[in-house]
This record gives C-alpha cells, structure tokens and sequence, in this order.
C-alpha cells in the first residue's frame, strides 16, 4: 500500500482539487483506493458528490480514538463507494473541533497513521487531501505519507510556501527515520503568461529532482465538473485538463515502479502492520511493556519470540518474524486481553470470545 499526502498551507493553489483527481485517476487504472478528507472544509467528500457524513460515521470519530481503545472505530467503517476501486473516508467542521485535542495527547500526529495500517491489504493507494495550514492535521498527513505532492500556482507566495513546506518535511524525517519524497506539481498553469512561465522554468531549475514534469492547465472545466460532484475524468473525460490529470498519474506510478515495492508494504504507522518477513508494531504513545502481541504464532505467551528496538526521539518497534499462514491473535493491553481496534477481521474463539486473525 503506498500513501500520497497532497499538502499544501496556502489556500487556493488546487490542492482539494488535486487528492480528487489524482486518486479518481489511479482508481480509473485499477488501483484500489482510498481518498482521505482531512479537511475540515470537507471539500472533497463535497467534490465526489458525497453527502456530509454524521458524527459517528466522519473521519472525526475515527482519529478521536487511538486504535489501542475498545471503542475506537476503525477507517474501514466510515468508507463511502464513491465509483469503481474508489472510496471514501469523509469529513466536515468536526475535524477542526478534534484539532486541539490531537495537540493534547502523546502521538497524537500519529494518529492517522496508525488508523491508516487498516487498509493494508484492502486498499493499494491511499491519498490524503490535507487542510490549508500547518497544524497537527497537516503533521498527521505528513506522518503518514509515502510521498507528497504539492500543488502550487505559479505566484510568489506560492514559493515561499514551498520552502516553508520543505523544511518541515526535513525536520521531521528526522524522527519518523524515513523521508517522505516530496513531488512539486505546478498546477493552474496559464501558458499564455510571462510569469507563469518564468515561475515554471524558475521552480525547474531550483529543483529539478522535485519537480514534476506534468503541469495542470487552469480550466473552467474543473469548476463545472465539481458543481455536479464529479471528478472532470467523468464529466469531460476528452477535455485537455482530464489528459493533464490521468499524466499526472501516469507520472507518479511510473515513479512508484522504480521503487522497492516491499518498502511500502510496512507501514512506519503506529498500529500493527503485515510484511512478508513477519509482524511489525510501533509506537510512541506508550511503553514498550503496555503493549504486548499473543496468538497462536507465540503459544499465546505475550510477547514470547518479539524482538524490541527501541529509538531516539522515545519510539519503538517490535518485530515478529512469521511464515506464511493464517495466524489468531490479541493484544494484551495495561493487562487487558482484547481484539486489535484496529483489525476487521475476526472470529470466535473455543471460549466464546473473539480472536484477531491476520495473513501472512
């Protein structure tokens, strides 16, 4: 699975617009996937056509649990089929409401993070559409991304956004022990302009690795295509803007090949996650000791056979080597014995309980 965050902190330059079509784009060539609304605006679940979601069923609810609680909710309740391999995950105001308290609690920038170790195996790309600012639900995609895309128009305050955006992302490749490759997508490009195209070249040259080579054209199509809850793909499909959307894509999976795919396949979330080597859980939210794995794998001895790596900045791993099979399991939290929050996939054990199962 592989996790495009589309970020940017300045208002206006095509980001909503861009998550939209990107992840309808990749869904159009088959990929299963995901839109994540982390806009308190909600324009993306408007976008697609989506009614605003009830409290219960937005992305609110689920970030406002860690996945280690019993009563969290996790994201594959909350998805809305919105078109073939496409879906959902919707918001409206109440994500603004749960900023502050995200601000409040350990590892709370990791939260989505730790949701989105879910959709392992139910879902091949996931995009995030962030908010217009820098705030823990900006930090929470970027925790969360493979790779991010950032659109900018060709303006100046669209440059000094830039730079602030990058220096974030290498402040905080720093703790997560792994960059995020960051994309730069020139977006609403008028052509006919001597700035746009001095702002094109400049963006090239100082950052030539970075920079895209697909440019967006500004269309009044997009605009008509969103009134009717439409990405433009299906709306105008022959339109120039929809080829520049499906290049976009195009541009971005061409780049994913040249990449270690197993590198993806392990999520640097918190939560438990499922490689081809074994069984990975991380966090920083609590101690190593408050929470242990048991199953089937482990003769049920909590944590029997787990390797600890503990890091600088107070995280940790732990790591189970597997082979391939169908395994049950629970977690043991602060003495608790309970399902995995975060996993779907259950059965009942010999004692009338529930076990978690998982697939290696």
């Amino acid at each position: 699975m592989r996790i495009l965050a589309v970020v940017n902190q300045k208002g206006g330059c095509g980001k909503t617009t861009t998550a939209i079509h990107l992840a309808s784009c990749l869904a159009a060539a088959g990929q299963r996937t995901v839109l994540v609304d982390l806009d308190p605006q909600g324009h993306a679940t408007l976008g697609l056509g989506a009614a605003a979601p009830a409290r219960d069923a937005s992305l609110a609810r689920v970030l406002s649990r860690s996945g280690l609680e019993e009563d969290a909710v996790p994201i594959t309740g909350i998805l809305v089929e919105v078109a073939e391999n496409l879906s959902l995950a919707p918001s409206g105001a109440e994500l603004a409401e749960l900023e502050p308290e995200l601000a409040r609690v350990p590892g709370g920038e990791e939260r989505l993070a730790e949701h989105l170790v879910a959709l392992t195996g139910r879902a091949d790309r996931v995009v995030i559409d962030g908010p217009p600012s820098l705030g823990l639900l900006t930090l929470n995609a970027l925790m969360a991304a493979h790779e991010i895309v950032v659109p900018v128009e060709p303006s100046l305050y669209s440059m000094h956004g830039l730079v602030r955006l990058m220096e974030l992302v290498d402040l905080l490749a720093k703790r997560r022990r792994r960059a995020a490759r960051i994309r730069i997508l020139v977006n609403a490009f008028d052509g006919r302009s001597n700035f746009a195209r001095q702002t094109l070249e400049e963006i090239r040259s100082r950052f030539p690795e970075l920079a895209l080579e697909t440019v967006v054209r500004s269309s009044v199509r997009v605009r008509e295509a969103a009134a009717r809850g439409l990405p433009v793909g299906r709306y105008a499909s022959q339109a120039p803007i929809a080829e520049d959307y499906r290049a976009l894509a195009a541009e971005i999976e061409r780049s994913a090949a040249v990449e270690a795919d197993d590198s993806a396949r392990v999520s640097p979330a918190q939560g438990l996650a499922v490689s081809q080597e074994g069984l990975y859980l991380s966090r920083s939210d609590v101690a190593p000791e408050d929470v242990l794995v048991a199953g089937d794998f482990n003769s049920w001895v909590p944590d029997a056979g787990i390797l600890l790596e503990k890091h600088e900045d107070g995280s940790w791993t732990k790591f189970l080597p597997l082979q391939p099979g169908r395994y049950e399991y629970k977690l043991v939290v602060g003495g608790r014995w309970i399902v995995d929050p975060l996993n779907p996939n259950q059965v009942v054990n010999s004692v009338g309980t529930r076990n978690s199962v998982l697939d290696v």
